[in-house]
C-alpha cells in the first residue's frame, strides 16, 4: 500500500512540473533582434479532433505600446503537441530570421 501511495505522489508531482513547463511555453514570446517586434506560438482545437498552430504578433517597445495580432496559421496536427512544436518553431524563426532586424 505505500509502495502504491508513493507512486502516486511521484506522479503526482511530474505531471505538476509537466503542466508548469506546458503553461510556460505557451506565453512564450521570441523577440527579434530590435526589440520591436515579438512573436508568440499558440494551439487552438479546431472543433474537429484536430489543433491548429498559429502565431501572434507583438510590436512596440513596452507595454503601454505594444499592439498584438494574430500573424498567421501554419498548418492542423492531429496532437497538441506537434501543433505547438510547429508553432515555436514559427514563432522563432520569424523573430530571429524573417524579421530579425525590423
Amino acid at each position: 500500500m505505500r509502495i502504491i501511495i508513493s507512486a502516486l505522489r511521484h506522479a503526482a508531482v511530474t505531471l505538476n512540473r509537466l503542466s508548469d513547463a506546458l503553461g510556460s511555453q505557451r506565453s512564450e514570446w521570441f523577440t527579434n533582434r530590435t526589440g520591436q517586434l515579438s512573436f508568440r506560438p499558440e494551439v487552438r482545437p479546431n472543433g474537429k479532433g484536430l489543433f491548429t498552430a498559429t502565431v501572434s504578433c507583438r510590436t512596440g517597445c513596452s507595454s503601454h505600446e505594444w499592439q498584438v495580432r494574430q500573424y498567421g496559421t501554419f498548418g492542423h496536427w492531429r496532437s497538441s503537441r506537434k501543433a505547438m512544436k510547429a508553432a515555436r518553431r514559427m514563432a522563432r524563426d520569424l523573430a530571429w530570421y524573417r524579421y530579425g532586424f525590423n
